[in-house]
Order: C-alpha cells, then structure tokens, then sequence
C-alpha cells in the first residue's frame, strides 16, 4: 500500500499515506456514492477521485450507472488488509454536533421566513451555504460559550447570513458584516432595516486590511474561509484583528473535503505558533452546507461516478472556536498583504482543470 501511496502522491501532488488508501476502501466497504465515500472516507475530494480511479485501474473497483463497488479482487485486498468500514453512530438527535437547537425552534422557523428570498449562490465567488439549522446552531454554540449575549460580532463573509440570524435572536449588541458579494450585502442591509436588527453590512474585500475604525472593537468573530493556508491565514488575521483584547473568541470551519490532516497540522501550529490563540473547539461535520446548483459544473466531469448528483447534504465542516488567552496575539495586518489563494491541489475549485472539453 505505501506504494501505491506513492504513485498517488506523485499524481495528486498531495502527500498521501496507505492509512488514506485503507480509509477510501474502508468507506468503499459501507458506501457506493462517490460524495458518501467522500465524507465517509474524510479526505480531501481529489485523493478520494484519483484513489478510486487507480482502484479502478488495478481491477479492485468497479464503475456500474455511476456507482462504484469491490470486485471480487476489491474485496480480498480489504479482507487481507484487515481493512473495516466505519461504524457511523452520532447523535442523530443534534445531527452529530453536540449542540441542541430544541430550544432555538422559534428563532429557526422565523431565520426560515426571512432569508426565503435570498441570493443563490454563485460560481464568482465559489459560494454555498449552510442549512438555517447550522446557521442557527452557530448561534446556539456562541451563546453556549457566552460569546454572542451583550457582545460584539464581527461576521466576515456571510453567505450564510449568520448577521441575520444573530440579529433576530436580539443577543448580541452590534453585529458589523464585510462581505464582498453586493447581492448579499443589499439582502442583509433590506432585511436588518425591515427587522430593526442591530446589523449593518459593507462590501468590502478581505484581501485588504481591516478599516481602521474596525479594529479592536469586537469580542467575537466568525468567518468561512477559503482553505489554502494563504487564505487561512489572511481571513483569521483578519478576524484577531478585530478582537478587542483577552478573552475574545473566534469561530471558523475547516474541511476534510478540501484539506488534509497535513494541511490542518500546518495551519494549527500557525493558530498556536504565528497568531498565538489556543483551539478549545473542533467540533467534527458541525457545519452542513446545502449542495449547490453549480456543484458538477464546478467539478471534474472525466470521471463518471464524481457527475452524479449527491443524494444528501455530503459537504461538511469542522467548527473550530478560538480564544485569545492575553492581549499578546496577531494584530499585524501589514503583514497580511496580497491576495488569498483560492486554488491548490486539495481544492473542489482545483478540479476544474480535469474537465474535458466540451
């Protein structure tokens, strides 16, 4: 297996181990859904297509209407591998958060009324969106950690419009909204007027430093940022910046799908190291994201089983909460210069340039 490892690190350019190759079979035991054995599988979207096809390649797996399946040989290479399928057992009750929005029913069903309208995502800015139920179980895990009651929010980026949701739940004291998509601007700005939400929202592109009247000034941000260690790392700077001192906390969501475990290892030594916060949270397929209309366009089409539409929300994140333990954390946003890579190997984004000609 570490050769096949190998091979498929020189493929991918993405550093892969026979423990991910036993991961995809594992889930290629329980599941035949190329988008199930995904998220099953937790790694990134491009090692989970290349390791299929080259299992494919070598007679172990084959490709039926899109599905995928063991052969005969698939299977005695799991069986001597002492390769096991996952046992899925989260708590379907809070749909594996940990965090129950029972309490939060009248805040959802009205989050629903409001945002009916809202602005699709769109393929410009690799958008999609959360379900209203974790977009609200946001605003349940904050007010769980006493970040949101009386406070300040920072929300950078809101397609899920959070804003909205934080505003009708009438906890914080301010929420101030930077997001670079004026449709999404404009929906927030009709919608806090017509609420009287303490929400205000200003177009405005990360890749550049905070306002300075926006500094330090706030006890809480959240954001979803692109996952390249560049824009990682730009969008959280952005965010501390933000912070007004000890004790304020961050709220962010990281991906198996589009970073592997390498990837977050680099980025939480930069969490603990660089910008000097602790990680109390991870909090393992917090976010679930509604699939997206333009989700095959996006993708690779050279593989049949990845253009079939997913049968369920298959797109999760990881909530990570930070806190700033002193007043000694980043604050340099002149260090923060240029714009955030959207693109690398591990990206659904990067995918693109596996499709065919049409």
């Amino acid at each position: 297996m570490e050769a096949y490892a190998a091979e498929l690190t020189k493929r991918t350019g993405i550093p892969i181990t026979s423990a991910d190759l036993k991961k995809v079979l594992g889930a290629l035991a329980c599941a035949k859904e190329f988008w199930h054995i995904t998220h099953l599988s937790g790694r990134p979207f491009n090692v989970v297509a290349e390791s299929l096809k080259f299992f494919a390649e070598r007679g172990w797996v084959k490709v039926e209407n899109q599905h995928l399946e063991l052969t005969p040989a698939g299977r005695k290479l799991v069986d001597e591998q002492g390769i096991k399928p996952p046992i899925e057992s989260g708590c379907k009750a809070c749909n594996r958060r940990g965090i129950s929005i029972e309490r939060w029913q009248d805040l959802l069903n009205r989050f629903k009324e409001v945002v009916a309208e809202r602005p699709l995502p769109i393929i410009d800015y690799d958008q999609g969106f959360v379900t209203e139920e974790t977009t609200v179980a946001r605003i349940a895990l904050m007010a769980d950690r006493g970040d949101i009651q009386g406070k300040d929010l920072l929300v950078l980026g809101d397609d899920d419009l959070v804003s909205l949701a934080a505003g009708l739940s009438g906890l914080p004291r301010r929420v101030v909204v930077l997001e670079v998509d004026e449709r999404l601007v404009n929906f927030i700005r009709q919608v806090a007027e017509k609420e009287n939400l303490p929400v205000e929202a200003h177009i405005f592109d990360l890749v550049h430093p905070l306002p300075a009247e926006l500094r330090r000034q706030f006890d809480t941000f959240l954001t979803d940022p692109p996952e390249t260690l560049e824009a990682l790392a730009i969008f959280i700077g952005r965010g501390l910046s933000g912070l007004k001192g000890a004790g304020c906390a961050g709220y962010f969501g990281l991906t198996r799908a589009e970073s592997s475990l390498t990837k977050w290892r680099a980025f939480q030594a930069q969490l603990t190291g660089q910008f000097n916060v602790v990680i109390t949270d991870i909090i393992h397929d917090f976010n679930e994201y509604v699939n997206w209309d333009y989700l095959l366009e996006s993708v690779r089409n050279d593989l049949s089983f990845v253009q079939t539409w997913p049968r369920y929300n298959w797109y999760r994140s990881a909530m990570f909460r930070i806190e700033t333990v002193d007043d000694n954390f980043f604050r340099h946003e002149e260090e923060m210069k240029g714009a955030p890579l959207y693109e690398d190997q591990e990206a659904l984004i990067f995918t693109r340039r596996f499709r065919k000609e049409q």
